[in-house]
């Protein structure tokens, strides 16, 4: 995958001929222009790898929303819900500098987080932003199946896909513009019925990213978990800004 995962060409979502889908667990919502349109999946998608009767259902939904789209040639920029992705923090050791050799480390650190096996690992796309001077990359994979599934769809379309991203990738790039003043310690969190995800950044250098339950599922509050996941990555929360994320479809697609 060639995108970056923290993509600052954030500018580009708002791209006017572009429809924009957005892709939760249970929701799917398409944007095309002040239009948006709908659509509740039977079932919920599970996190991790989508069997083919989940595909095949992310595809009826998904088809049946851009065939009311009048016809002509479309961008489409895609959001999806974090809890069908995994993201986590990728620590570069010293001395490993060549893209085959982080790929490899990327690959084993997921296999280590998420006790894959190899075969498992095979079926997840993974994006890195590989900022230049730091050892700390945010990492963020998708289900392979999945991308190939939006691919198709818009190539039957005769459409572009412009880019991918998750739900907090698109709205942390918003929050990053280079206009914005960044504070010395951040943590930004997205909180949806899907999921919280939860990342901090000390001095530009992203420290934490992962996406956990729902606040409903896990019985306690934002704040505390705010708190768990500053003092795990070493970091009091007090001494942090604190940033709460929208992506850019709006709170309507959970």
């Amino acid at each position: 995958m060639s995108q970056l995962a923290i993509d600052r060409r954030f500018l580009s979502w708002w791209r006017p001929a572009a429809v924009r889908l957005d892709i939760g667990r249970s929701r799917l919502l398409l944007q095309d222009g002040a239009k948006q349109t709908r659509h509740k999946l039977a079932s919920p998608i599970p996190s991790g790898i989508p069997d083919n009767e989940q595909l095949a259902a992310l595809r009826s939904g998904i088809e049946a929303l851009c065939a009311a789209l009048p016809a002509g040639r479309r961008t489409l920029e895609i959001t999806v819900s974090d809890a069908l992705a995994r993201s986590w923090i990728l620590e570069r050791p010293p001395g490993l500098a060549s893209p085959r050799e982080i790929q490899a480390l990327a690959v084993d650190q997921m296999q280590q987080l998420y006790g894959d096996s190899a075969d498992n690992a095979a079926q997840w796309a993974l994006r890195l932003d590989l900022t230049p001077f730091t050892s700390h990359w945010p990492a963020v994979a998708l289900p392979a199946a999945l991308l190939e599934l939006l691919q198709d769809i818009a190539g039957g379309y005769a459409w572009r896909i412009g880019k991918i991203q998750t739900r907090f990738v698109s709205g942390i790039n918003a929050r990053l513009a280079t206009w914005r003043k960044q504070a010395r310690n951040a943590v930004y969190s997205l909180e949806t019925s899907d999921g919280l995800t939860i990342g901090i950044r000390s001095a530009g250098v992203w420290l934490a990213l992962r996406t956990h339950p729902p606040l409903r599922l896990l019985g306690t509050d934002l704040p505390a978990m705010l708190r768990r996941d500053c003092r795990v990555a070493g970091i009091a929360v007090e001494d942090c800004r604190i940033h709460a994320l929208r992506w850019p479809l709006g709170r309507s697609a959970r």
